[in-house]
Parts: structure tokens; sequence; C-alpha cells
């Protein structure tokens, strides 16, 4: 017999008096008391399911089943939550259209019973119920806008927007209390549908703001403004736990980030200017704080979402200055760029190759009227010790404009390249946003040193070598999602020279975006102009006035034929035992 005809069986013994007495007698259990939760929250056919005796069909063993676990107080809680679900479900699926009949439970009743055993999911539907009952449901797709929508279940010519009943709001945030429950145990037991569904509570609750009442005594904006104090967290940490469970970690941590985004940046804007007829994704009145003259340009256009937490909010502040316009370091007139070509050839007579590629691409932007500095990426390929970096810290010097090492030798992480999410001890912002922010300079000159020692470790942290692909093209540079400031960059006009020992290391990827060149190390003929640069570097370093250090001839005889940083480490040693050294010689 089907679960149909067994149903309809027990119904009409029940309701239809001309059934004959004898034509269907039901064999109830008699061990078994009155059935709780107020029989089964008034249902009679799950009451009758209950105590009966009688041998089921398969469909209808597994609803008992759950009868006797949802009542089971021996039971862990997820047990009977999950039971309570799986009995929400079955009333909904005998009655689709929500005609309830007179002696049947509700889908909310079973999705309430089990949000108060802590499942996540059984807030998620209770609410969902709760919206339905209004004629509405969500309509979200995250690749298309990470922001839900209400729509109307059936369109009866209405023309007003969708809102959200404050009883349906309620229950998103409570449902968000539900995961707040999880934390210490760390979410143990959960799946990806409970992530989903305690990260479509928040989306929800912060997201579908109601209409505020007059017996409103707190406006529901500031209601949202004071739970993200406790929400905020949360998110963090089921942004954290839920990607690890992703097949790759981070795209989808990235797409989670974005989203919190998103919706901060929307709670903002409804903060502002009320309740849209339908959400965007930036405020309008905050969406460039200034506008940019000629020759500058705004890195953050967007709007840096705050903290709830004041010393986080306090150091938040020191990077409003990206939203106000920076100026550019110029371009050299052609004449300086010759006179510096010709500095360079003369200090690293042994790296021409690599002079006349950069010098090329600065003196042809200049021929060409660009005023402001710039070029493309460059990797400096060569042995170790060879002047690479101090090369592109000169280059730097001469351009007068900020450089800074970004030292990639044992990088396993993407942490330093996209920043860390708040919420965390080590959380910070990339490091190239932080270099902008301190210099207030929009096209300084990074050094990607020893990019071939840059390698995943086995764990989650992403692959350094993939995050510098966005950092190296252009248009995806242009909207470059830091982690920590949860907003976009506009990083397009940052030069970057790397620096390698061997190109076998690197993907074919990372390659296509940088400019090769052989950066050779020198020949003893160059142990002269070697030693001068050092001592003039010792002089910079120690802040001493140009021809402080000499160097004896004897000195100077025991450093030739050395690599630039094998001598300088000589050097210091020589300098710190030949002190008592007569002759001299300046360099």
């Amino acid at each position: 017999m089907s679960r149909d005809e067994y149903t309809s069986q027990l119904v009409r013994s029940l309701f239809e008096e001309e059934v004959a007495p004898n034509a269907f007698e039901l064999q109830l259990d008699e061990s078994l008391p009155e059935a709780p939760l107020n029989n089964f929250f008034g249902d009679v056919f799950l009451t009758l399911l209950y105590r009966c005796n009688d041998s089921l069909a398969e469909p209808l063993i597994e609803i008992k089943q759950h009868l006797l676990s949802v009542t089971d107080l021996a039971k862990p809680r997820h047990v009977r939550a999950k039971a309570a679900m799986a009995l929400g479900r079955f009333i909904q699926h005998r009655y689709p259209d929500e005609q309830f009949r007179i002696g049947s439970s509700r889908p909310e009743q079973w999705f309430l019973l089990a949000r108060q055993l802590n499942s996540v999911v059984g807030a998620l539907a209770l609410a969902n119920v709760l919206l339905a009952q209004q004629n509405l449901r969500i309509q979200f797709d995250l690749e298309a806008d990470p922001l839900p929508r209400l729509v109307y279940i059936i369109e009866r010519n209405l023309r007003s927007t969708p809102q959200v009943s404050s009883e349906s709001a309620h229950a998103f945030y409570l449902g968000a209390r539900v995961a707040l429950r999880h934390v210490q145990r760390r979410f143990e037991g959960w799946n990806r549908q409970s992530f989903r569904c305690a990260l479509a509570c928040i989306v929800n609750y912060l997201t579908l703001v109601p209409t505020r009442r007059m017996t409103d005594r707190v406006c529901p904006i500031q209601q949202r403004r004071q739970a993200l104090t406790w929400i905020k967290p949360l998110w963090n940490r089921l942004i954290d736990a839920t990607s690890e469970l992703a097949p790759d970690v981070e795209a989808r941590r990235v797409e989670l980030v974005e989203q919190q985004l998103a919706v901060l940046l929307y709670l903002d804007d409804i903060e502002e200017n009320g309740v849209p007829d339908k959400p965007s994704l930036a405020p309008a009145s905050k969406a460039i704080a200034r506008k940019a003259g000629p020759n500058q340009m705004v890195v953050v256009t967007g709007v840096i979402p705050g903290s709830s937490d004041r010393a986080e909010g306090d150091y938040l502040k020191q990077f409003e200055v990206l939203r106000k316009p920076m100026t550019f370091k110029p371009l050299p007139s052609l004449d300086e760029l010759y006179g510096l070509r010709t500095t360079l050839g003369a200090e690293f007579p042994w790296a021409q190759e690599a002079i006349t590629l950069i010098m090329s691409d600065l003196i042809a932007r200049r021929r060409h009227g660009v005023l402001q500095l710039g070029m493309a990426p460059v990797l400096l390929a060569g042995p170790p010790g060879t002047g690479k970096t101090r090369f592109v810290q000169r280059l730097g010097e001469l351009l007068d404009t900020p450089n800074t090492v970004i030292n990639l030798a044992g990088m396993t992480d993407v942490k330093l390249l996209k920043g860390v999410t708040r919420g965390w001890a080590s959380n910070r912002t990339s490091r190239v946003v932080e270099f902008i922010q301190q210099t207030k300079v929009p096209n300084p000159i990074f050094i990607l040193d020893e990019i071939d020692k840059a390698r995943p470790a086995t764990g989650n942290g992403g692959d350094p070598q993939d995050a510098l692909l966005d950092l190296l093209e252009p248009g995806n540079a242009r909207r470059y999602q830091d982690v920590y400031l949860m907003t976009e960059c506009d990083l397009s006009h940052c030069a970057y020279i790397a620096t390698s020992n061997s190109l076998n290391a690197l993907s074919e990827p990372l390659l296509s975006r940088l400019r090769p060149v052989l950066f050779p190390a020198p020949g003893p003929e160059y142990s002269g102009v070697i030693l001068k640069g050092v001592v003039r570097d010792l002089e910079r370093t120690w802040n001493l006035p140009q021809g402080a250090l000499m160097v004896t001839p004897r000195q100077a005889a025991l450093l030739h034929g050395l690599s630039p940083r094998e001598m300088r480490r000589a050097l210091l040693e020589l300098l710190g035992n030949d002190g008592d050294e007569a002759a001299y010689i300046h360099h």
C-alpha cells in the first residue's frame, strides 16, 4: 500500500462516518502516552502514526522514525533538529499550496522547533515560510548579484515595492544568533548547507530592512549597526570556515568577501538615503570622495567600510587618504632620461642589457607625450649577489620616486599581497596598498625580490605567484580587491621590477606578464666600479657625508673580483679590523 493510500484510509477512518467500523481497524500502541509536543502541534495524522502499532508502508516507517527521534530527549540536539526539519518538509510536501486542513500541523511549527534545537537550517526555513505568508520569496544568485532581492511569489498587478515584515526580518536575525552558538565548537558537524544557511541569514537580515513603524523604539538601521559588533566577527569566521570546504579555497573566499563588501556598502546607502526600490552596490553620494585633477588619481573611488572595533576603526581612518586625489610622480624630461641612462651605465656597466630595456620604455613614453612615471613589468634574471636589487633601488632614487622591496623568498601564502581579513590578530592591508598610503604616491616602484622562491605551502593560503597575476595585469589591477579594506583599489599605475635567479620555477602565466632580461654577474674588471657603489651605499645608510669612508689600496686589492654582495660583506669586515691602517686612498 502506498503512503498516499495509507494516509487516505487513516483520514477517512477519522472523519467519514459512513466508513464501516471494521473496514479499517487501527491497532494503537497503548504503552505510548498521548503524543508529545501537544499531539505534534495538533496533527491528527502524525499522532495516529506515532501511536499506531500496525505494520507500516516503507515511506511511513521513515516518518514515524522521525517522530520517535524528535521526541527522544536522550538523542543529541542536532539529531532531533534534523528530524524536525524532515517533518516540516513532509508537511510542506503534503500541502504544497499551503491550504492546510484542520487537524494538520504547519511547517513553521517544525522549523521553529528545529531552530530551538540550534539548527541554522531550520532558522532559515522558518524565515522563508514567514516570507511566503507575505506572498514573498528571495531571489538570489551570487554570481549575478551579491545582494538578495525580494520578489512576489504571485504577481497580482502589484506596483508597490516588496517590503519584508519585521517578523520575517527578526527571523533572519535569530538565525544569525543560532550560528553564533556554534562558534566555540568551530562549527563542528556543519556541512555546506549549514554554512550557506548561516550566511544567508546574515545577508538577508542586513539587506532586507523593514520600513520603520511608529511603535519602533529603535530605527531598523541602528539595530543592524549595533548588531554588526558581533555579526561582523561571526561573518568573518563563517567565510573562513566555509571557504575551506570549497574546491577552490581562495576563489570562494574572495567571492564571499566581495559579497560582504557589497552588503556593507548597501547598508551605508540605505542609512543615508533610505530603503531604495532596488538595491545598489555602492552609495551614490559616496562613490567618489573628491574629483582628481589632470595629473592626479584616486586609488579608492568607493567606500572603505568602517569597523565596530574602535581601535580598528581608528586604524582604518589612515586609509581615507586613498579616497583623495594623489599626485603622480612625473616622468623626467628626455634630457634627464638620457643623463639617467648614462649614470646607470657608469655605475652598472655589466648590466647594459637591463639598462637598455628599462630606459627604452621610459624614453619611448616621454617621446610620445606621457607625463606620468610608469613602465611595463620587468624581470631581472641572474645569479645571486650580482646587484639586481641595488640596481632597482638606484633606479628609483634617480627617478625620484618611492620604492620598496617585497621579499618573496619563502613566501607560502598571499597575505602580504592581498591583505588579511578583519577579525584576525594578524589582519592587515596588502603591502602594495599600505606603501601607497604611506608615501601618498600612486605610482611607486615595487621590487618583487626573489620571485622564483615564492611557492604555495601544503595548506590553503593560496599561491603567491598566482596572486601576482592580477597586480601585473593593468586591467585587473584597476579593480584590485584588498581583503582587509574590503574595497577595490586602483593599482594599475604601480611599476614592478622582479628579480630571480632562474626562470624555471616561474609559471607560464607569470612569465607572460613580465619582460625577462639577463642581469649577469660582473667580471673582475668591474671591481673598482662596484667598490665605489658599495662605499656610497654605506655612507648613505650610515648618514655620513660623501667621502667620509676611505679604502686603502691593500683593502681594494683584497676585494678585487668579488660580487657586489660578497664585496659589501667583506668591506664591512675590513673596515672593522683595519682601523689603524695609515695609508688611505679616497674612493
